[in-house]
This record gives structure tokens, C-alpha cells and sequence, in this order.
């Protein structure tokens, strides 16, 4: 078993091929069905630019439909009465017997947490983050698939918001189930003490001096070794202007993954994040020296742990291509996630929110000026082999004014005569004593072989600012 490795697709999959008894702990924060499309935006807010070229990113959509899939994921574990969520689903059938988003996200659910306890060591622990929406639920899966006796603990994590509802109570928390796989389990109540507020830390400080001097203040709240935490937790969410923040929707602050990790782990141990987003449960078990293995089922947020959260270590990636036909069965098997990962191969660009009807567009970047005056670039990818129709289109969407520049990405590199003349019809754009042609051609081939666009700087999509260096195909190989 490979570890300190991320893991590109369903992580129902990658599990499966894990070993038995091999993980410490898993920790996932999978999405809440929350009915909400989660966005990274960047523009009129973070770099320029407004109206209908506001690009949009989004890193997972967090909606679930009724459909055949549901259906036959929800009849196997009817009909499979040894299956650990065998009864909850059956319940959940009650409640839902004609279906409903529901019930698809609960039978999703319920399908990759019944992979866990085979995974777990019998000391092992596993922590499932939820919000309300589906908490209740979620937590009669945990107990069909965990046992009720192994249940924990339910703990709150409090933090601070803007806003408030005008009839409702202000919504400042999520939940976190705590399971163990048998009574054997393993926690580090020292290493998880206290916690207090600076004010409370210095009343502490004075305390433990008057009583060196040989003061008596009686009886004291106060444990040395710090206070036993309690199942609510007051951990603020990342700030607006924290270096923590990689702009990651619904992404989790650091403090909050060490805690759990350093409970529930000793450093040697296996971490496991089936959802692992951002990647900071991977942060938090790296800092803590643990072993980790991270799992996500977007390429994008893949991109986002390699390239900013874990960027400078020479992490391994598995079924993100590696190569040229990689690359070409990876469009073939999937080729919305290809066209995400393509446009992403250009440090600045991001894929478009839409990717059914989506205007012949399938990423977006900002050409950075220095000012908040930036210029719009559109990309298009094409997987299979395009067609001089294909790339006239895409000009024609350039020379009507949508963008400043067209990058125009396929998988093999694409030079003829007729590629050269719309190239030189689509004209250039000047930035300062520089011209780019309008019309630029890229290919996968070119990116393996750690060769770039001729592009103006680019803005970064989640601050705006001038893009820095970035890690480049021929210093870190894909996948390795």
C-alpha cells in the first residue's frame, strides 16, 4: 500500500483496493447536500472586472437528483441484506418511496461509509463532518454500519458568521460524528488539553507563579496539564485575509484537522481523507508526521493540494494522467473531468462553472495589467481530434470581442496551413512593448514536455494578483 500519495477519482473505488486493518484514523467532510453550488469567483471582487465575464469556478456541485443510478445503488443494498447499511436504507425506503435527492445522497453515503470499518484498525477512529441538513441522518447510517455502541461522541464545532436570518436563529455550527471500530481505541487525551483563551492562559501563568512562591489560592479550575476538552469547539473559521485561505469552497482551518488528528493518531500512523478537497487533513497529518492518503473525485481540487497547499513537496498523484495516452484514455473516460484538468494544466486558468452548453468556453483567466483594468482569456479543450470548423468557431467567439485572447488546447500538437492562417486572421494583443497572437494554440503533448503558452502574466484566480512561480511539468512530473 502506497501512503503520503492523493488519490484522483471515487474514493468507493480506491478503497476497495486498500487493505484491511491498515488506517488510524479517517476523517471525511463530504458534501451536505446542502442544495447550494459552492463557487470560487474571481473578478469584479478579486481582480477586476464585472458583469457577464464574471468567471465562475465550481469545485463540486452540491446537489443530488433522483435517478437510475440512485435507484440501482439504493436496490442492491435493499436486496443485500448482509450489507452494513442494509437497515438504514430500509428505513430511509419508507420515508422516501418514490425517492428524492435525499435518499440518492444518503444511499451515496452509505455506500463509501460501509467501506470504512474493514479499513479501520482495531484501535482505530473515524470522524464524520456534516452540517444540519443531513446530520440526522447521516447518523443512523454511522450507527447501522459502526454499531450504536461504538458511538462517541457528537461534537459541535462553534464558530463566528456574518449575518443573520430575519426569523431564525443565527446558523454557527456544524457536527462532527466521532466512531471507533471496537472499545480498544486509541486517544491522546494530553495531547488535545486545553486550548485557552490568552486571557485564561495568562490567569494560569499567575496562578502556577504564586504558587511557586508558596501562595495558597485554594481550590483552582485550572489543570497544568491543561483542561479536558469538551464536545463543543470554539475554532473560528479562516479569515478573509488569512494566508491559511487557498480560496477553496467550504474549506476547513488547520486548527481544527489537528485536533482531530493528533486525538485520534500517533505520529507513524495512517490518516485517511476520502473527501480530502483542499487537502488539510493532508496538511495537518504532514505537520503532525503522520502517514497519510488523500482521495478527492475533482481534478481541480486535486491541482489545488499540489500546487499551493503541498507545493513544495514531490507528492505522489495516482489516475491524473502521467503521459500523452494517459492523458487520451483519461478524455475518453471521462471527459468533462479531462476538459477541467486540461485547462488547469495553464497556471492561471480555471475551468468553467457550466460544461453543458457552455458557449464553446471551458476555462477562463485574467491577463494581470497591474491594475484592476484585466483583460478576459477563454479557453477551449478538445479531447478527441478537432476540426478546422471547431477552431474557426472559437475565433470568431475572440474577434467578437468575448475575451482578449483564445487558448485553443488539444491533445496532440495541431500545425497546418489552415491553423496558421487563423492564427494570423485572429491578430494579436499588446502588453506594454509586447504582442501575443489572439488566437494561441497548446497542447497536452507540449505540457509533458514542460513547454508553455506564449501568454501574457496572468492573474491568480483566486486573489487576482500577478501569478508567481508556479511548479512547472519538467521540475515535477506529473503524477510522481
Amino acid at each position: 500500500m502506497k501512503k503520503n500519495i492523493l488519490y484522483y477519482g471515487d474514493c468507493l473505488e480506491v478503497m476497495e483496493g486498500l487493505p484491511d486493518n491498515s488506517v488510524d484514523l479517517i476523517y471525511l467532510d463530504p458534501p451536505f447536500n446542502s442544495k447550494a453550488d459552492y463557487n470560487i469567483l474571481f473578478g469584479a471582487r478579486q481582480g477586476g472586472g464585472d458583469g457577464d465575464d464574471l468567471a465562475q469556478l465550481t469545485a463540486f456541485t452540491d446537489t443530488w437528483e433522483w435517478d437510475e443510478k440512485a435507484a440501482l445503488r439504493v436496490e442492491m443494498m435493499t436486496r443485500a441484506v448482509s450489507h452494513p447499511a442494509h437497515r438504514a436504507i430500509r428505513a430511509f425506503g419508507e420515508l422516501y418511496p418514490d425517492g428524492s435527492g435525499m435518499f440518492s445522497y444518503l444511499s451515496y453515503m452509505a455506500e463509501r461509509i460501509a467501506m470504512m470499518p474493514r479499513l479501520l484498525k482495531d484501535t482505530g477512529s473515524v470522524y464524520l463532518h456534516c452540517d444540519p441538513t443531513a446530520s440526522h441522518y447521516l447518523k443512523i447510517v454511522m450507527d447501522s454500519v459502526f454499531g450504536a455502541k461504538n458511538f462517541r461522541n457528537e461534537i459541535v464545532w462553534c464558530y463566528r458568521g456574518a449575518g443573520y436570518p430575519k426569523k431564525d436563529f443565527g446558523r454557527r455550527h456544524d457536527i462532527i460524528f466521532r466512531y471507533t471500530a471496537g472499545d480498544d481505541y486509541l486517544f491522546n487525551l494530553d495531547a488535545v488539553r486545553g486550548d485557552y483563551a490568552p486571557a485564561t492562559k495568562a490567569r494560569f501563568r499567575h496562578y502556577i507563579g504564586n504558587v511557586r512562591k508558596g501562595g495558597d489560592y485554594g481550590e483552582q479550575s485550572l489543570n497544568p496539564k491543561g483542561k479536558h476538552p469538551d464536545d463543543w469547539w470554539a475554532i473560528q473559521p479562516i479569515a478573509p485575509s488569512s494566508k491559511e485561505r487557498l480560496g477553496y469552497p467550504t474549506q476547513k482551518p488547520l486548527a481544527l484537522l489537528e485536533r482531530i488528528v493528533q486525538a485520534s493518531s500517533n505520529p507513524g500512523g495512517l490518516v485517511l481523507d476520502p473527501f480530502c478537497g483542499c487537502g488539510t487533513t493532508i496538511e495537518a497529518a504532514h505537520l503532525l508526521k503522520r502517514d497519510w492518503i488523500g482521495i478527492d473525485i475533482s481534478a481541480y481540487a486535486i491541482e489545488v493540494v499540489r500546487r499551493e497547499r503541498m507545493r513544495d513537496l514531490n507528492i505522489s498523484i495516482a489516475g491524473i494522467p502521467k503521459d500523452l495516452k494517459g492523458a487520451a484514455d483519461f478524455a475518453k473516460r471521462n471527459p468533462f473531468d479531462f476538459e477541467k484538468w486540461a485547462v488547469t494544466r495553464i497556471p492561471g486558468f480555471a475551468p468553467n462553472k457550466a460544461q453543458r452548453g457552455d458557449g464553446g468556453i471551458d476555462g477562463r483567466a485574467r491577463i494581470f495589467q497591474g491594475d484592476k483594468n484585466h483583460s478576459l482569456c477563454i479557453a477551449q479543450v478538445k479531447g478527441g481530434a478537432p476540426g478546422i470548423d471547431s477552431l474557426r468557431a472559437f475565433s470568431s467567439i475572440i474577434a467578437g470581442g468575448a475575451a482578449a485572447i483564445g487558448v485553443f488546447i488539444t491533445l496532440e500538437k495541431w500545425e497546418t496551413p489552415s491553423v496558421k492562417k487563423c492564427i494570423s486572421q485572429a491578430g494579436t494583443f499588446k502588453r506594454g512593448e509586447t504582442k501575443f497572437n489572439r488566437l494561441v494554440m497548446y497542447s497536452i503533448a507540449e505540457y509533458f514536455e514542460g513547454a508553455e503558452p506564449k501568454l501574457p502574466a496572468l492573474a491568480h484566480p483566486r486573489t487576482g494578483e500577478a501569478m508567481q512561480a508556479e511548479i512547472r511539468p519538467h521540475q515535477t512530473p506529473p503524477g510522481n
